[in-house]
C-alpha cells in the first residue's frame, strides 16, 4: 500500500482519496488535498437522489477537520454541483460535511465533546476557533441530542425557580423527581410563563402526572390547577422550613432591636445562625449561649420552642396525625403573641392541603436543590449565559437528561 493510499484509508472518507503530494505540513497546520475516486457518483443535497455526473465544480474550498499528529487539520477539495431532475442545480450533498459549514461533522462532534468537559471560551482558545463558532456548534449538537430524547411519562413533577442573572431575573425549571433530571424550563416565574411550558408539554404528558411538588408561590399553584387537574399539589417541606426560619429570625431581630438599651443586647447580637440550626447540631458552648439568652428573653424562648417542636410535624406517620399536630401547633403560634409566628400560622393554615399532601406522596424538591448547585457551578465556570435556550440545554446535559453523544450517533447514522 502506497503512502497516499495509507493516508486515504486513515482519512476515512468513503469515495475520496488524497491527491498525489496532497499533504502539506506547515507550522501547526496540516492541509490535506482530497479528490473524488473515479467512478464515484454524486448525491443531490436537497432530495438525496444519486447522480452519475457532475454539472460543474466550484472553486477550491478548505474546511476544518479532526486534529491529526498534534496539529490542526484542514481538508481542501473542490465541491461539485449536480443537476437534479427534481430540484435543479445544487451543490452536491456530502456525508461528512453539512451545507454551508466550515467544519466536518466529526470535528463538530469533537468540539461538542470538549464543550462538555470545559467552558466554551476555553475550547475556542484551545482549538483556535472563534467563540461564536464554538457556541453555535455546541448548541446545535445539544439541540440534536435533545430532539432524540425519549419523552418518558413523569409521575412526580417538581417545579422550582433559579436565578439566571443579577437584578431578580429568574427562570422556572421542571424536574422529574423520580429520575432526578431536568425535563425543561422557561424564562421567568410568572403564571403565563409556566402556562406556556405546560401547554407545550401537552395534555398527554400532563395527564400522567400524579403529584406536583412546588413552593407556596401562587403563580405555580394556579398553573398546576389549570393544566394538571388530576395531579395533587404537594408543597415542598424545605420551603415550609424556610418560612419557619424566617419567622424566628424576625423575632430575633425585633428582640435584638428592643434590647439595644437593655440587658441582653450584647448576648443576642451575632447569634442568628444559632437560632436556625437544630439543637442537636450545636456545640456545647453554643447551646449554653442560647440557654442564657432564653433565660433573659421570654419571646425568644417561646419562638425557639415552637421552632424545635415543629420538627415532629414531618415525623408524623400519616396525614391524620400530621393534621392534628398542625392544628395544635398553629394554635400555639396564634396564642404566643409573636406577630411573625401569627403570620406563619395563617400562611400554613391557608396552604395546609398542599402541606399535608406530603404525607400521601412523600416527595420533596430536594432533587432541585442538588441540581441548583450544579447550575451555579455551570454559570460560574462559563461566566454566565446570555442565551437562555443554550443555558437550558447545558443544564439538561449536566443533569444527564440528554442521551450521550455516542449513543445518538449509533442510533442515527445521519449524525
Amino acid at each position: 500500500m502506497s503512502q497516499g493510499q495509507l493516508i486515504s484509508e486513515l482519512l476515512g472518507l468513503q469515495g475520496w482519496e488524497v491527491m498525489a503530494d496532497g499533504v502539506e505540513i506547515g507550522g501547526e497546520d496540516v492541509v490535506i488535498s482530497i479528490v473524488r475516486r473515479e467512478g464515484t457518483g454524486y448525491r443531490c443535497q436537497v432530495c438525496g437522489q444519486g447522480q452519475l455526473w457532475a454539472y460543474d465544480h466550484q472553486p477550491m474550498r478548505r474546511v476544518r477537520d479532526f486534529p491529526v499528529w498534534g496539529r490542526r487539520c484542514w481538508l481542501e477539495f473542490r465541491p461539485a454541483r449536480v443537476r437534479c431532475p427534481q430540484c435543479g442545480v445544487h451543490v452536491e450533498g456530502l456525508d461528512w460535511l453539512e451545507p454551508r459549514e466550515g467544519q466536518t461533522l466529526r470535528y463538530e462532534r469533537y468540539v461538542s465533546v470538549l464543550c462538555g468537559l470545559m467552558p466554551a471560551l476555553d475550547v475556542a482558545a484551545f482549538e483556535g476557533l472563534d467563540k461564536n463558532t464554538v457556541y453555535r456548534i455546541d448548541r446545535k449538537w445539544l439541540a440534536r441530542r435533545k430532539a432524540l430524547r425519549w419523552e418518558r411519562p413523569v409521575r412526580y413533577l417538581g417545579i422550582d425557580e433559579i436565578a439566571v442573572r443579577k437584578g431578580h431575573r429568574y427562570a422556572t425549571l421542571f424536574y422529574d423527581l423520580h429520575r432526578r433530571e431536568v425535563i425543561g424550563g422557561v424564562l421567568g416565574r410568572e403564571e403565563k410563563a409556566v402556562n406556556r411550558f405546560l401547554r407545550r408539554w401537552g395534555k398527554g404528558a400532563c395527564s400522567q402526572v400524579k403529584a406536583v411538588c412546588t413552593d407556596l408561590w401562587s403563580a405555580y399553584h394556579n398553573s398546576v390547577k389549570r393544566y394538571l387537574k388530576e395531579a395533587t399539589v404537594v408543597f415542598d417541606k424545605f420551603h415550609v422550613y424556610g418560612y419557619l426560619s424566617e419567622a424566628i429570625d424576625r423575632v430575633r431581630r425585633d428582640e435584638q432591636n428592643r434590647a439595644m438599651k437593655e440587658q441582653g443586647y450584647a448576648l443576642i447580637k451575632g447569634t442568628r445562625w444559632l437560632w436556625l440550626k437544630s439543637r442537636n447540631k450545636l456545640k456545647r458552648k453554643q447551646r449554653q449561649t442560647l440557654d442564657e439568652i432564653m433565660a433573659l428573653n421570654k419571646n425568644l424562648h417561646k419562638a425557639y420552642l415552637l421552632k424545635e417542636d415543629f420538627d415532629d410535624f414531618y415525623a408524623c406517620e400519616n396525614r391524620e396525625e400530621a393534621e392534628a399536630f398542625l392544628k395544635q401547633w398553629t394554635r400555639r403560634c396564634t396564642r404566643s403573641g409573636l406577630y411573625p409566628f401569627k403570620q406563619l400560622a395563617r400562611r400554613l393554615n391557608r396552604w395546609k392541603e398542599g402541606i399535608l399532601a406530603y404525607f400521601e406522596h412523600r416527595i420533596t424538591n430536594a432533587v432541585s436543590e442538588g441540581i441548583n448547585n450544579k447550575i451555579k457551578v455551570l454559570k460560574r465556570r462559563s461566566y454566565g449565559f446570555h442565551d437562555f435556550h443554550y443555558f437550558l440545554l447545558k443544564i439538561m446535559d449536566a443533569t444527564g437528561a440528554l442521551p450521550p453523544l455516542n449513543s445518538a450517533i449509533a442510533n442515527n447514522p445521519q449524525f
